[in-house]
């Protein structure tokens, strides 16, 4: 895999990774109105390149809806279900991106390496997040369904570029946009009116510019110039490096710190795996 998409995905999970340490800053904001504010201050990060964002209407459709979809049922799933147990459905996406590249019309099938490293890096991933799930429960299907559908959306957001008419990694810019809106009518709609704080909407505009803003940018240019499995494999870090930064802030019980360990040597071992 080139350098480039290495670097790409790794800015684009590093990213990702401080999205719950942000989170703590934007207070009590509702899930919606937090995402939707943050996605259209994610568009400021390519405002510079406002020009990539046109792109065909059935390609910014694609991208707004797929944005826009994750995160809802992201956010209805961990309202529905427990958090820990929908967010270890949701990282099912990078085994899902190696699946669907693998058997996609470019696709060679999957190899059974590609496979195993992937159930590696998943371990590492169930390390740091289900000891704080005490396992599905029937009385939660809704919240499980829609944490796989979140990470089947994710999925084939990041796969399906490569299928399409080509267009410039900026033009996520416009599709943060146009999700963030989608976002703020969902809050009018569904959540009770809320008027964030001056440090609140800081905090919000911080995960705009970072976790949700400039990372797309680096993640649709990873996934264009590297090898889907490898990446996928590698995206199983985010949650590792996720709970490191909220262990080192103070956010966490100190006995997270002993899971991180065998979390990370289980995630590079599946890297190593499918490269």
């Amino acid at each position: 895999m080139s350098r480039t998409a290495w670097t790409c995905a790794l800015g684009a999970i590093l990213l990702w990774a401080l999205f719950a340490t942000l989170v703590r800053h934007a207070g009590d904001a509702p899930p919606l109105l937090l995402t939707g504010v943050a996605l259209c201050c994610g568009s400021a990060a390519s405002a510079h390149r406002w020009r990539a964002w046109r792109v065909p209407a059935p390609v910014f459709g694609f991208g707004v809806a797929s944005l826009f979809l994750y995160h809802a049922c992201l956010v209805a799933a961990f309202h529905i279900a427990p958090i820990a147990q929908a967010n270890l459905l949701n990282y099912l996406w990078p085994l899902l991106i190696v699946v669907l590249a693998a058997y996609g019309p470019a696709g060679q099938g999957l190899l059974p390496r590609q496979l195993a490293g992937c159930a590696l890096a998943f371990a590492g991933c169930a390390v740091v997040i289900a000891p704080a799930s005490a396992g599905l429960s029937s009385a939660h299907l809704g919240g499980y369904a829609l944490a796989l559908l979140a990470a089947l959306c994710w999925a084939v957001y990041s796969v399906a570029p490569g299928y399409m008419a080509a267009y410039s990694s900026w033009a996520t810019g416009g599709f943060c946009l146009g999700a963030g809106l989608l976002a703020l009518l969902a809050h009018f709609l569904f959540e009770t009116a809320y008027h964030p704080s001056a440090g609140e909407w800081m905090g919000m505009a911080m995960i705009g510019l970072g976790p949700l803003g400039l990372s797309f940018v680096l993640w649709d240019r990873a996934m264009r110039t590297g090898r889907a499995s490898t990446i996928g494999s590698l995206s199983y870090l985010t949650p590792v490096l996720s709970t490191l930064s909220l262990a080192v802030t103070g956010a966490v019980e100190g006995g997270a710190w002993w899971r991180l360990a065998p979390a990370l040597l289980l995630v590079m071992g599946g890297v190593r795996l499918t490269r």
